[in-house]
């Protein structure tokens, strides 16, 4: 093999590679543009809170809690009820807050700001919105309207 075909064989692979990345990036952020993504990926999030919050004092090298889902979406929860959505914006809340204070500690260096973390009401809070979230999942998992249109990178030209 001459070097000019090694070349254009590793270009087409990272090629192929990045197309493959960004269908699935497409495909997630379709995903979430339905009520039934939005709680999907919420439960995802709580439930690597969760897994965040159990390894939070066995570990030395703490991770920041995952908001981003409900970052985006907190303003488009219309459809669930007002104690659900008072019971996520309350856990997302103090997960917000102490990811504060994980920066602060990474930024002074000092593990005090971790001690006032009180992962325990952060544990109830996100076991509530799981257990309510799974609720209204299994309630609304077979409603055909919630469900996102398929898509993909080249749908509107293949379709």
């Amino acid at each position: 093999m001459n070097g000019e075909s090694v070349s254009g064989n590793i270009i087409l692979a990272i090629i192929i590679a990045l197309f493959l990345l960004s269908n699935l990036f497409l495909k997630k952020r379709s995903m979430e543009k339905t009520d039934l993504g939005k709680v999907v990926n919420m439960l995802a999030e709580i439930n690597q809170n969760v897994k965040i919050i159990d390894a939070f004092s066995y570990t030395l090298k703490v991770k920041k809690f995952k908001t981003g889902s409900w970052s985006r979406n907190k303003d488009k929860l219309s459809f669930l009820d007002d104690k659900l959505r008072t019971t996520l914006a309350s856990a997302f809340g103090m997960a917000e807050e102490f990811n504060q204070n994980i920066d602060a500690a990474k930024k002074r260096k000092s593990s005090s700001y971790l001690a006032s973390i009180e992962v325990d009401k952060l544990r109830d809070a996100m076991t509530m919105c799981q257990q309510e979230l799974g609720n209204w999942f299994s309630e609304n998992r077979d409603s055909k309207e919630l469900f996102p249109k398929k898509r993909g990178l080249f749908s509107r030209w293949f379709s």
